[in-house]
């Protein structure tokens, strides 16, 4: 104490530089000009579709190209994908999430040229190998089908007397296929809906973690791809914590383009002014593994990265980043700032494709293709197309000039001999710890007419270490028990997970014990490595970011049949006012469930604890409680019940889980358990 009689303390600042370091990768051999080749083309074509339709993303999509060849093609012992397009939906293929989803052009681009390729081959040498099913496949045609509407495209050629044009024959395989201006996962590798920013990554910590759970191979990776500004949003912040509190570790890996541009502005220097602003020092901040490279659209850096993320120790359960410096508007043909004689249109001002059809920039990006690989575009210095008809044919005959790429140097041969190479790697007979050959919730003993009426003890069995102990459960209470509604949630979980041996997964933050969730796991806490039957996870209290989490482990199946699920089903769950947080994730889930190729699990709400005896809270509690935003949903998609007694609950959930186990249509239950204890 000084002698004026005041104390003096110690007071810590944090420094903004935190500690980096470097390390030299060795490149592994990877067919480099192969990837750069696949990457130009694909290039060429998402532009193509976007100066004939006149709509579009181009910035993003261009940034984002590099890595998106690279995860498909580098091959698994790189760090690259996984997967099979000969069966793109096959459960036991790495995770591909294009999070980033108005960077669709990327993709559709490259998964019809994957298309063409087998396509090509199969029809070459008549090899089974090399044959997909057109049904699942992109192809050449699709290109017409961008940003259009299936019903639009039903009768496009008809209406454009092109249904019997040779340029067009394509079309009479399976039709056109409609491309949507956001990815989704009906698309081909694509394992997530985009849509509002940050709604797609949000997911990714819940799919990585149900496959810890379920005891798969830690090569099963999830592979997101997201930009900056959309990591940014609510929804993305809250899901650095929930990856970090699954302890997920190299399962999940994030790759991020970095190129401080956004829609309207850079996020540096105009949204945040000041130059302090350190991207990776945030997510290292939180706990992640953090890795950057200077350019993530040199193949080699894309691939050193995939690689060093490969090799990683899998005992390091802190989940991994790439941030990748980008740029917005990226061209392959680019030098120095320029396209032949047009300077390059970089940053937010690429944002949207807003060139003239067959305008100059069009022209200096095409011809700096056709300069690359000896080809000559049709009628693009002629001015734009105000026919349909012959937009239409225009755009058909110069994707067919593109593709025709595939056919020079043996491009196309690689490619095909890549993707059987890389597909003939997925394991139908993936090793897990649970079986996936029939549906858990479709057990008998789930149905109304066979619960347990009186209150029953059951003798649960841990999977992985045997052990055994007794579990009460009481789905019924005697006529006059005072005990509310909230009272019976335990025990419906405990009942289901008893049944279905620990596949209800419980994501409530530290309010699970105040909501009565927190008794449902018999095994306690999940983690991954000491406890992965347990089903209640470690979660904070992020509303939104815990029905992420819950939607990304009910997104997931082990089973090989399509007609069937096999995987978990998840509640989440609050104070009933704090539920509308929780209503977009669950209503884009809702989305992807309903145009699913293949069956997924249910996701459920709890709007617990709102009842009069949170008056005390007053208006900020109570007063805002507002359950209509659970009849939000399309006719069919949702279930919602409202309680009013112990007795009720029971007999009401598996009356709804029974019609939710056996209509794909519902996936999602709410349960609004607002009353409290009185008689």
């Amino acid at each position: 104490m000084s002698a004026s009689g005041s104390a003096a303390v110690t007071i810590h600042s944090a420094s903004l530089n935190q500690v980096a370091s470097s390390r030299t990768v060795e490149i592994p051999s990877y067919d480099r000009e192969r990837l750069e080749d696949v990457g130009f083309l694909a290039s060429m074509t998402f532009v193509l579709m976007c100066n004939y339709h006149q709509t579009g993303h181009f910035g993003g999509p261009t940034a984002y190209m590099p890595y998106t060849v690279a995860t498909h093609l580098a091959g698994p012992e790189n760090g690259g994908m996984t997967f099979d397009y000969r069966r793109p939906k096959h459960p036991f293929a790495d995770k591909f999430m294009l999070a980033g989803g108005h960077n669709a052009p990327a993709t559709y681009a490259l998964w019809m040229i994957m298309g063409e390729a087998l396509a090509r081959k199969h029809a070459i040498t008549g090899d089974e190998r090399y044959k997909a099913d057109p049904k699942a496949s992109m192809l050449s045609i699709d290109a017409l089908g961008f940003r259009r509407g299936a019903g639009a495209l039903a009768t496009i050629l008809e209406e454009n007397d092109l249904v019997d044009h040779p340029t067009m024959a394509q079309a009479k395989i399976r039709g056109i296929r409609a491309l949507s201006g956001h990815s989704e996962t009906t698309d081909l590798t694509n394992d997530v809906n985009g849509g509002p920013s940050g709604i797609g990554i949000a997911t990714a910590a819940g799919k990585a973690a149900f496959w810890d759970m379920m005891g798969a191979d830690p090569s099963l990776k999830i592979i997101a791809i997201e930009g900056e500004f959309a990591l940014t949003s609510g929804h993305s912040q809250e899901f650095k914590t929930q990856a970090v509190a699954q302890r997920v570790g190299k399962r999940l890996r994030v790759l991020m383009s970095y190129n401080n541009a956004g829609i309207d502005d850079e996020l540096v220097g105009s949204v945040v002014k000041e130059d302090t602003y350190r991207i990776e020092d945030q997510w290292s901040s939180y706990g992640w593994n953090v890795f950057k490279v200077d350019d993530a659209t040199n193949y080699d850096q894309v691939v050193g990265a995939l690689k060093t993320m490969e090799d990683w120790d899998e005992d390091d359960r802190r989940p991994m980043i790439v941030v990748g410096k980008t740029v917005k508007g990226f061209w392959p043909g680019a030098k120095d700032g320029m396209i032949g004689e047009v300077t390059q249109v970089v940053d937010h001002a690429s944002h949207a494709y807003g060139m003239p059809m067959n305008g100059e920039y069009f022209q200096a990006l095409a011809e700096s293709f056709e300069r690359k690989y000896g080809v000559t575009f049709e009628g693009i210095r002629s001015g734009a197309v105000s026919d349909d008809s012959e937009r239409l044919l225009q755009l058909k005959t110069n994707i067919d000039i593109a593709m025709s790429v595939l056919d020079k140097d043996g491009l196309g041969d690689w490619l095909a001999e890549r993707l059987v190479e890389i597909g003939d790697q997925v394991n139908d007979n993936l090793p897990l710890r649970v079986d996936p050959n029939s549906d858990p919730f479709q057990d008998d003993r789930l149905l109304v007419k066979n619960l347990p009426t009186e209150a029953t003890t059951v003798t649960a069995a841990n999977p992985v270490t045997g052990e055994k102990k007794d579990i009460g459960i009481a789905l019924f209470e005697e006529p006059g028990a005072v005990k509310g509604t909230r009272r019976a949630i335990s025990e419906i979980i405990k009942w289901a997970n008893y049944v279905t041996e620990n596949r209800f997964v419980i994501v409530a933050a530290d309010l699970a014990e105040s909501i009565n969730v927190d008794h449902g796991s018999l095994w306690g806490h999940y983690d991954p490595i000491d406890n992965v039957v347990g089903t209640r996870l470690k979660a904070p209290i992020q509303e939104a970011g815990n029905a992420s989490t819950a939607v990304g482990f009910t997104s997931q199946s082990l089973s090989i049949d399509p007609d069937r699920h096999n995987g978990v089903w998840s509640i989440s769950g609050t104070y009933g006012a704090f539920t509308p947080l929780m209503y977009l994730p669950l209503r884009v889930w809702s989305q992807q469930n309903q145009d699913s190729p293949f069956r997924l699990g249910v996701a459920h709400v709890l709007a617990g604890h709102s009842g009069p005896e949170t008056a005390a809270d007053a208006r900020t509690h109570f007063g805002i409680f507002a359950p209509q935003v659970w009849k939000l949903f399309p006719k069919g998609q949702v279930i919602v019940l409202s309680f009013w007694d112990y007795n009720d609950v029971a007999p009401g959930y598996f009356a709804a889980a029974e019609i939710a186990a056996r209509d794909s249509k519902v996936g999602v239950i709410v349960l609004e358990v607002a009353r409290p204890d009185f008689a």
